[in-house]
């Protein structure tokens, strides 16, 4: 049969605030453009601009402010756990629509629309996709990370030895909340059993959840779109910053790289911002920070690089900025135990260092500054590495239209499963 598919994509910002939220809207543009039509379901706005009178794209944001941010902490508490107005507007909205042949796609969820927005679709009996752009599905914390103790955390979620550690970057008592609402979410309503199909972004994070996700529910890896621009391979052998990007937060490594700059008095630069920036700028008073700049001021500052030091304390479910360092033919350097392991590899094109280690980190920076080679090698690598297959939108858009005739295709078989599976009606 033709397929012509509609798919109603969920996340909790209409407007782009990181990779996740990049992700949703490129792909909401990218189905729109290939004929199907598209329905964007959010709660957070502004509505990005680049979604405006777009054909075949409807957006509905309800304007709600993400649960964080709401200084009513009763009301934040409730509606992280049941977003009620979110659960009755998508009710509507898929009432109108037919479940043998629309896919509903879930980015984010645990920031506003709740875990009861997605066993909508699952009562509704609409195939479910959901793209595990972090760890909630099975974290209760969203990160395998354990902000007590700023490591990686290796407990089974839900165990007993998870609920009685103190991980949350909080307090313990919004740990127990967040526990609660991961029970409400994978045993009450059982989300992860009647999903349809599950997209890994990389084969890294996918390992890390593997053991706690349902056997018979199918995973597939699809890469990200990235939003690279083929400038030529940078000028490495010149080049003699190191820059770091993303937010200044424990498990970001921001302090870790600020240590290692300061070691070894080479020059760095720091875009982005964040709770830790008073201390990084205290630890590298004469490095450059130029706070959070658009895509094409990114790609300049990349071109001026020796290299791009990615350094997370917690394992991350990608890790972009690394795909678009190789995309400008700049070595990344990387944490051993993170997922952009997947495609950085150690001495070919990019360097590894050790777990949390500022001296490795150290004398990695220095192998790369010292050797006139080296770098230039690397990022030659790495630049041949991504233009010869790069992660384009329309690859990421031809690789999820198979998915959805997958999923469309074996309804009721197999791991695909029905409304009557789930116990609850919202």
């Amino acid at each position: 049969m033709s397929f012509f598919p509609e798919v109603v994509i969920l996340n909790d910002w209409a407007f782009i605030t990181g990779g996740s939220t990049a992700v949703a809207v490129a792909s909401a543009l990218g189905l729109a453009r290939r004929g199907v039509r598209v329905t964007l379901f959010t709660c957070v706005g502004p509505i990005d601009p680049a979604l405006s009178n777009i054909p075949n794209l409807e957006v509905h944001c309800l304007g709600q402010q993400e649960i964080a941010k709401d200084t009513n902490r009763l009301r934040a508490f409730a509606s992280g756990l049941r977003n009620g107005a979110a659960v009755r507007a998508l009710r509507a909205i898929l009432s109108r629509k037919d479940p043998a042949r629309t896919i509903v796609h879930v980015h984010t969820w645990m920031k506003a629309l709740s875990p009861f927005v997605l066993d909508v679709a699952i009562q509704l009996g609409f195939p479910l996709v959901v793209t595990l752009h972090d760890f909630f599905i099975t974290c209760p914390t969203g990160g395998f990370f354990d902000h007590g103790a700023q490591d990686l955390c290796e407990r089974t979620p839900l165990s007993r030895s998870c609920v009685t550690c103190n991980c949350d970057r909080r307090n313990y008592g919004h740990k127990l909340w967040r526990v609660g609402r991961t029970l409400l979410q994978n045993v009450f309503l059982k989300v992860p059993r009647n999903t349809s199909y599950f997209v890994g972004v990389s084969n890294f994070s996918l390992n890390v959840m593997r053991p706690f996700l349902p056997q018979n529910v199918p995973v597939a890896m699809v890469r990200n779109p990235v939003d690279c621009v083929n400038l030529g391979p940078a000028a490495v052998r010149e080049n003699r910053a190191f820059v770091y990007l993303g937010r200044f937060e424990i498990e970001k490594g921001v302090l870790l790289f600020a240590e290692a700059v300061r070691a070894t008095n080479l020059p760095a630069v720091f875009i982005g911002d964040g709770a830790l920036a008073p201390e990084v700028r205290h630890l590298c008073p004469t490095a450059r920070f130029t706070g959070w700049l658009k895509p094409e001021q990114i790609r300049q500052e990349l071109s001026q690089a020796r290299s791009l030091v990615f350094p997370p304390t917690w394992y991350e479910t990608l890790g972009l900025v690394t795909v678009e360092a190789t995309a400008a033919g700049v070595p990344p350097l990387i944490s051993n135990r993170c997922a952009a392991t997947d495609f950085i590899k150690d001495g070919e094109n990019g360097l590894h260092f050790e777990h949390k280690s500022v001296e490795s980190l150290a004398q990695k920076m220095q192998r790369l500054a010292n050797d006139p080679d080296l770098a230039p090698r690397l990022g030659r690598n790495a630049y041949h590495w991504y233009w010869n297959d790069p992660w384009t939108a329309d690859q990421h858009v031809a690789e999820l239209m198979k998915l959805y005739q997958d999923c469309l295709s074996n309804r009721g078989t197999g791991a695909r499963h029905s409304a009557r599976e789930s116990p609850v009606r919202v």
